[in-house]
């Protein structure tokens, strides 16, 4: 009887409360000294075999517990890290969102580097096409200069792109780019 209630379902805490009402009882039975048959007594017997066993498995469960921790402490900084990097990709995507690295993580020298290589892609992309933009509208009157200054704007824009998508693949790699040229600009220190 004894022996169905310890092995029925239930969580480990219950199994535990379980076997420490059994032991209770077992030690009760033996002070009070009543007469027992050859059945209670191998009943007795297992009840004290099992009972043990619970503490060994509650051993082996925390261990367990703690190497989940130390697991979930891996991922989560594993995901911290995936969320560092997405939000400096975004601020060189979205050229206007330089300062999101800065606002996240204040404290954190990459999310600084790549916050201040944004806003410098960002100042250069916008100085370079007002000037090309401008001397493509007034120089427009000549068929050949108006050309040549739309097609000097639409090239800027690439290397701006390209100069973006290097920047992204530095921080994906956890790096230090610094863009030719204008990477040399420190705005953010």
């Amino acid at each position: 009887m004894i022996k169905s209630v310890i092995y029925a379902g239930g969580s480990n805490k219950s199994k535990l409360l379980m076997h420490k009402i059994i032991k209770i009882e077992v030690k009760e039975m033996e002070e009070n000294k009543l007469p027992e048959d050859e059945n209670s007594k191998r009943e007795s017997a297992e009840v004290k075999e099992t009972a043990d066993s619970p503490q060994e498995k509650n051993s082996e469960t925390d261990r367990k517990n703690a190497e989940q921790d130390k697991e979930s402490e891996k991922k989560s900084s594993a995901d911290e890290l995936m969320q560092k990097k997405a939000i400096c990709s975004l601020a060189y995507l979205f050229g206007i969102l330089f300062f999101l690295p800065l606002i996240i993580y204040p404290n954190d020298e990459f999310a600084k580097f790549h916050a201040n290589q944004a806003l410098v892609v960002l100042l250069t992309v916008i100085v370079g096409e007002v000037i090309f933009g401008i001397l493509t509208g007034l120089l427009g009157a000549v068929a050949f200069l108006g050309t040549l200054f739309g097609i000097l704007c639409g090239v800027f824009g690439l290397i701006m792109l390209v100069a973006c998508i290097l920047a992204i693949l530095g921080v994906v790699r956890e790096e230090r780019y610094e863009l030719p040229i204008i990477g040399k600009i420190k705005l953010i220190k």
